[in-house]
């Protein structure tokens, strides 16, 4: 009997000390590891793998930044489209699991998955918001469980842009090329600071969907300056009216169909800006620069 009672508190105590160990403060390197990501307007591709354990396993890969006037934290600027085990349509009869046939959205607002510096991650989805820490950590490569044992897996990356997962591919047929939308035909002199001619807007569509009757789309941009001098001011307008006013990220939206440049980004000629919005509508949106300095 005394065995067997040693041995009830033997596995009691391991399963507190691993209790403790999940839900435990975050270990100080990974706090110092986490900061090489928390640099303003910097771009981090994260990959996110979760095992739930049902054994359902999600892999979502996306992109988030810290920035002012956007988060003080790393927070999503778009929505981490996902595949899962439990999606196993193909084609032809044929089953396999992850299908690109039925992908997941991620998350629906920007700021619903947040790190902080001190490694607390806040993830709202599926109806639900889950707070946890991360316990573990290796280079560039983090893990925390949540409170439903539910464990995360974050693989970082600085200066990476990812493309959503099954936007490029198909197990069955090749794709259609990206919807692109047309340049603001706009001009200006020609040349220097102030011409609209020398910011590009394009942006491709990542996917669509319908809810409650209601078309979106998933789009991510870009703005290209094409000019000799630092766009530090833009505004343009579109013809496609956003979802609401926070599902644009990475640009700031003065209403449903106007943005700016948020005030401290510089876009440098020749470079590239990225941003995404979640927009109301199945066509290809027209961009129109309004004003550039």
């Amino acid at each position: 009997m005394r065995f067997f009672i040693a041995l009830i508190v033997i596995v009691l105590s391991l399963f507190l000390l691993k209790s403790c160990e999940a839900n435990g403060p975050t270990p100080q390197r990974c706090k110092d590891s986490l900061l090489t990501y928390f640099v303003n307007n910097q771009n981090n591709g994260i990959q996110i793998s979760y095992v739930d354990p049902s054994g359902k396993i999600i892999y979502a890969r996306g992109n988030s930044m810290t920035a002012p006037l956007f988060s003080t934290d790393l927070s999503n600027t778009d929505g981490y489209i996902a595949l899962s085990s439990i999606n196993q349509d193909c084609f032809d009869g044929k089953t396999q699991p992850f299908s690109d046939q039925n992908t997941v959205e991620g998350f629906y607002d920007s700021r619903s998955f947040r790190i902080t510096r001190d490694g607390q991650v806040t993830i709202n989805n599926e109806g639900r918001s889950r707070v946890f820490n991360i316990t573990d950590c290796s280079t560039n490569v983090f893990n925390g469980y949540s409170d439903d044992g539910r464990l995360y897996a974050f693989h970082i990356a600085s200066k990476i842009r990812y493309l959503a997962v099954a936007s490029q591919c198909s197990s069955q047929t090749t794709p259609p090329p990206p919807i692109t939308s047309q340049p603001s035909t706009s001009s200006g002199s020609g040349s220097g600071s102030g011409n609209i001619g020398d910011a590009k807007i394009d942006s491709t569509i990542n996917s669509r969907w319908n809810d409650n009757g209601v078309d979106y789309m998933d789009l991510s941009l870009t703005i290209i300056n094409n000019g000799e001098k630092d766009i530090t001011q833009l505004s343009f307008s579109s013809d496609i009216s956003l979802r609401d006013l926070k599902s644009a990220w990475g640009i700031f939206a003065n209403s449903l169909t106007d943005y700016s440049l948020p005030n401290n980004v510089v876009i440098s000629p020749s470079s590239i800006y990225h941003f995404s919005l979640i927009a109301v509508g199945t066509t290809k949106p027209i961009f129109k620069v309004t004003s550039i300095n």
